[in-house]
């Protein structure tokens, strides 16, 4: 005997709008529940700018016909970062754990180039700026405004400008983040 699927409406976060970004079958809502989509900032935004940039949702819960999702992390494409990386230039990856301002644990991974190669104490100083700057950043904003800037590129700028002061970067990307860990809502029991 066959299962009858129904159809369900993928609600984006409130960072975009929670507008209805597409559908998903399942035969009961909550097997939907823990399921991540991927979607692309041209098809999800009409962004054209940032069409290289590949948002991840998790279903957090449905009501009726509409699964609603949070936001868990996002990529850039290959190419992207193949097409930064040249010859004669450095490439300086940092991978680093932040905390929001409001509690969010947060895995940033970043890519650079450098103008040409470098020695490693020139690297590791760059690297050690970039690190600074995005903690630093990280933990005055809470986790909706960091994850726009990231998705944005306003974080990129603003670190490639203070790395600049150390030693000329000409590429920088944020190439992956993911959400770690979330803060508990707490519940309040009456007395």
């Amino acid at each position: 005997m066959a299962l009858k699927k129904q159809w369900f409406e993928i609600v984006a976060p409130k960072i975009f709008d929670e507008k209805v970004v597409g559908e998903t079958p399942a035969v009961e809502p909550k097997h939907l529940l823990g399921r991540k989509i991927v979607f692309s900032m041209l098809d999800l935004a009409r962004d054209y700018t940032n069409f290289y940039v590949k948002v991840e949702f998790q279903i957090d819960h449905v009501d009726g016909n509409r699964a609603y999702t949070k936001f868990v992390g996002h990529d850039v494409m290959r190419e992207r970062i193949y097409r930064m990386i040249q010859r004669r230039i450095r490439r300086v990856d940092c991978v680093q754990d932040v905390t929001t301002k409001d509690n969010v644990k947060v895995r940033i991974k970043t890519v650079f180039t450098l103008i040409r190669r470098v020695n490693t104490a020139i690297k590791g100083a760059t690297r050690a700026k970039c690190k600074e700057i995005i903690e630093r950043i990280a933990s005055e904003t809470n986790f909706e405004d960091l994850a726009k800037m990231m998705i944005s590129g306003k974080l990129s700028a603003l670190v490639r400008k203070e790395i600049t002061k150390v030693y000329p970067v000409s590429g920088l990307e944020i190439r992956k983040s993911e959400v770690l860990h979330e803060k508990k809502k707490v519940e309040t029991a009456a007395l």
